[in-house]
């Protein structure tokens, strides 16, 4: 989920799971102005996070997909810009990110996390909301029991910010690790 605060991941513990091809993940160095209130000037650190935090669906466009983990926010400059009358200090900083680039089309890694009787809801990466219907459920699969916490891989179909939670609707491709039921 993308909230309007982030509560990132740490870098380290989100590079490893790049490796995975169902990931939609992408390692990012971004650099941006922040605007520093002066209440936060003497702490710029976590002046700095406070803002990113606060401006997360912002942050979402400019990195053009949806931050999953961040790593070290590095001051670029001792000094900062102020514009106009703004009470605000800008200050340049840089910070790596794992991203998260939903795109139609592609398939993602999920955990099954609601079972609804006309659509199953899963997280992808256990942040982001995504859901597909029963009833588009492939008959090799029409048979199974789907349990919470199951492993599943879809593939997006559409998504959506929708009050600052990215929504996405998919269709089931396959299914891990299943156990079929006796009938």
């Amino acid at each position: 989920m993308i909230y309007a605060e982030m509560n990132l991941f740490k870098l380290n513990d989100a590079l490893s799971l790049l490796k995975d091809q169902y990931s939609c993940l992408k390692h990012v160095h971004h650099k941006i102005l922040v605007p520093l209130p002066p209440s936060h000037i003497n702490k710029v650190g976590n002046g700095i996070k406070r803002v990113l935090n606060d401006n997360a669906i912002n942050a979402a466009k400019k990195l053009s997909g949806y931050p999953l983990a961040g790593g070290k926010i590095r001051v670029l400059s001792s000094m900062g810009s102020t514009f106009q009358d703004e009470a605000s200090v800008w200050v340049p900083v840089s910070m790596e990110f794992v991203i998260f680039v939903p795109q139609q089309g592609k398939r993602v890694r999920a955990t099954v996390s609601k079972l609804g009787k006309k659509h199953i809801g899963c997280l992808i990466h256990q942040r982001f909301n995504a859901a597909f219907h029963r009833d588009t459920v492939a008959e090799k699969y029409s048979n199974f029991t789907f349990k919470l916490g199951q492993t599943v891989i879809l593939e997006i179909n559409d998504y959506e910010v929708v009050e600052q939670i990215l929504q996405i609707k998919a269709r089931l491709v396959e299914i891990e690790k299943y156990e079929w039921r006796k009938k």
